[in-house]
């Protein structure tokens, strides 16, 4: 009795440790012919570059973090509203000609204690940039030179618009000391916004596939600009953080999940 109690317990700890040791993952289904970087990548990339390349927190603490991408924008005054009646704090990954047109909702957000995160100055696919450093220059350095007007500082994190960055391009911001933000459940708001005409069904559907996919260390992809408007995500955001709250859920920004400097010690050198 006393061995088959061993070889169980035996098991037990290598299922334990083959949990661990899983690779991080995409968990939504793929949206076929909308552009998005194909799952395989997002695998293959997160295990080649662990320590730059993120899609999930590392471990199975019940904290999750909301991302936001593309703005800010006429919408992310009432999102901030939302998270502030809360108490949620959550990353932003914006685009720089979007701060330039909204500074003032760059520093509320700041001051409200969100992260700021770098998503291009407007959203090209970073890889078909790759020829003489223009994916740096002229999108992810002057999106952090917008940010160090508008807060004094440049973000560490940045996202790839489309998920898209090739495997130089993650060496390149591995030497700046930068970290890629992917993602481990697509809401895919983009998608069902453009769907579903009414606010109340695409924010159903919204909140149905993060109900369906959410997890420990889950990082979670919305966002508060583009489309015809954000008020669905924002619906869906307002339901879910009280029912994910009831489930046990933390919710925390993407460097403390990670463990990482939100802001840059110094200025990365132009490439």
């Amino acid at each position: 009795m006393k061995k088959i109690s061993r070889i169980v317990m035996g098991l037990l700890v290598s299922v334990g440790m083959a949990n661990a040791q899983t690779p991080p993952r995409l968990r939504t289904p793929f949206v076929e012919n909308w552009g998005q970087i194909p799952p395989a990548v997002l695998d293959r990339q997160a295990k080649e570059f662990a320590g730059t390349y993120f899609l999930e927190g590392p471990g199975d603490r019940k904290e999750i973090a909301f991302t936001y991408d593309d703005g800010p924008s006429l919408d992310t005054p009432a999102l901030l509203d939302l998270l502030k009646k809360e108490n949620v704090k959550v990353t932003f990954f914006w685009q720089g000609s979007q701060i330039e047109q909204f500074p003032e909702t760059v520093r509320r957000a700041l001051a409200e204690g969100h992260t700021l995160a770098n998503h291009s100055y407007n959203h090209p696919d970073l890889s078909k940039l790759e020829d003489g450093g223009v994916w740096w220059q002229d999108q992810l350095e002057k999106t952090q030179q917008a940010y160090q007007k508008v807060v004094g500082f440049q973000p560490t994190m940045m996202r790839p618009p489309y998920g898209f960055l090739n495997d130089s391009q993650i060496k390149s911001l591995q030497g700046k000391g930068m970290k890629a933000i992917l993602w481990s459940v697509d809401s895919a708001d983009w998608f069902h916004t453009h769907q579903n005409k009414m606010d109340e069904l695409a924010s159903n559907a919204i909140e149905n596939v993060i109900r369906q996919y959410i997890h420990p260390e889950a990082i979670v992809l919305m966002h508060d600009s583009g489309g015809r408007g954000r008020k669905p995500t924002i619906l869906a955001t307002s339901r879910l953080i009280p029912e994910l709250k009831k489930q046990g859920y933390q919710f925390t920004t993407v460097d403390k999940l990670l463990n990482i400097p939100a802001k840059l010690a110094s200025a990365p050198a132009a490439k």
